[in-house]
């Protein structure tokens, strides 16, 4: 395993993610509060958040099919995503979480090492993304931990935990192993704006029509 000159495991690299359009899948049916299968059921996925350019949010980012950067240094570690052509940037300088967080929508993220894991600690959240392509919703109240290991030099396992009180009765969790990019692909640019059919001829629209996605 490559490390830093600190010690650490060096995740410094592009990583190719695979896409989770539906976390669920992997638990089965999730430990919905009436609350937040009542959201559910009300979700219609004609009407993606992200169809209007608005920010996918943690974990949503990591769950699409694109491929991201990470850029570590001693006192953070940078997210560089080609969805959006977003970053996100972490310091894990074993700060706390502030006490006053004005939500958004990647929220504000804090990490640490437990030994060789680099583990990272979201809260602050507006209620304004979905978890998943399949629309899975959370509130504001949402508490996302995420857990990075390299199991070698080319893969990270990865963990990330949804702990939202308002719509689900218990922290529930989805694992998929992260690759490294071959030698010479790259990052490329997105941009959400261009030539959006979806959104400027009104293909994506709010509706009555929910459209299922428990089994994708």
């Amino acid at each position: 395993m490559r490390r830093t000159a600190e010690g650490r495991p060096d995740f410094n690299g592009s990583w190719n993610v695979p896409y989770t359009p539906n976390m669920a899948k992997e638990i089965g049916e999730l430990p919905f509060t009436g609350e937040g299968k009542a959201a559910y059921s009300k979700i219609n996925t004609l009407y993606d958040p992200t169809g209007f350019c608005l920010f996918p949010g943690v974990p949503r980012i990591t769950n699409s099919p694109l491929p991201m950067r990470m850029v570590q240094t001693p006192d953070s570690i940078v997210f560089l995503y080609e969805y959006m052509t977003t970053f996100h940037a972490v310091p894990l300088d074993v700060r706390e979480h502030s006490k006053s967080i004005d939500p958004t929508f990647m929220g504000e993220s804090i990490g640490k090492w437990d030994g060789d894991a680099l583990v990272i600690d979201t809260v602050g959240f507006n209620d304004r993304t979905w978890l998943d392509t399949a629309g899975h919703p959370h509130s504001d109240v949402l508490h996302v931990t995420e857990r990075y290991q390299l199991t070698d030099a080319n893969h990270i396992a990865y963990e990330v935990t949804v702990d939202d009180a308002k719509m689900y009765t218990k922290p529930w969790s989805n694992h998929r192993v992260f690759e490294r990019m071959k030698p010479g692909d790259h990052l490329m640019e997105y941009s959400c704006d261009e030539n959006n059919k979806d959104r400027d001829q009104g293909h994506l629209r709010p509706g009555a029509t929910v459209v299922p996605f428990n089994n994708r």
